[in-house]
C-alpha cells in the first residue's frame, strides 16, 4: 500500500538517482584529474548520501508496515494532493516575486502562506513563525557571510 511516507521516499530516490547520473558526468579540468578532491567530489557525495537515506527511508517504511499492519497510516487523499499542488504553485509565485518585492517580504509572505496552507490559522503564530526566520536568515546571509540577496525593485 502506498502512503505519503513511502511516496516521499520514492520521489527522493528518483531525484537522487537522476542527480547521481548527472554528478558522475561532471567534466574535470585537466589539472583536477589527479586531485583527491575536485569539483565533482561534493555532488557525488550528496548523490550517494541521498540514495542511502532514501533507501533507508524505504526500508524503515517496510519494517513499520510489517509491525503495524492495522495502524492508521497517513494515506494519500485529495486534500493532501491539493495541498501539495498549491504549495508547488506557491513556490513558483515566490520565485516570481523575489526580485520585484525583495527577499525579506517574499520569504515572509511565502512562509506565512505555506503555514496557512498547511493548516495554521492563528495570524500571530503565522507572523511569529515566518518573519523572524526570514530576518535571521537574511542577516546571516548578508551580514555574516556577505552573500548578496536581492532587496527588490520596490525598495530601490
Amino acid at each position: 500500500m502506498l502512503n505519503r511516507d513511502t511516496l516521499g521516499a520514492l520521489i527522493f530516490l528518483a531525484f537522487f538517482t537522476a542527480y547521481a547520473v548527472f554528478a558522475w558526468q561532471i567534466p574535470l579540468l585537466p589539472f583536477e584529474e589527479m586531485d583527491a578532491v575536485n569539483s565533482a567530489s561534493i555532488p557525488k557525495v550528496y548523490a550517494v548520501l541521498g540514495l542511502i537515506f532514501s533507501l533507508l527511508a524505504l526500508l524503515a517504511q517496510a519494517i513499520k508496515r510489517q509491525h503495524n499492519r492495522d495502524a492508521g497510516w497517513p494515506q494519500i487523499n485529495r486534500r493532501s494532493i491539493g495541498q501539495t499542488a498549491i504549495l508547488l504553485l506557491l513556490m513558483w509565485v515566490y520565485t516570481a516575486l523575489l526580485e520585484p518585492i525583495g527577499f525579506l517580504l517574499a520569504t515572509s509572505a511565502f512562509l506565512s502562506a505555506g503555514f496557512f496552507i498547511m493548516g495554521e490559522r492563528r495570524w500571530r503564530v503565522l507572523l511569529l513563525a515566518s518573519v523572524p526566520v526570514a530576518v535571521v536568515f537574511w542577516l546571516i546571509m548578508t551580514k555574516l557571510l556577505g552573500i548578496y540577496l536581492v532587496p527588490g525593485e520596490l525598495w530601490s
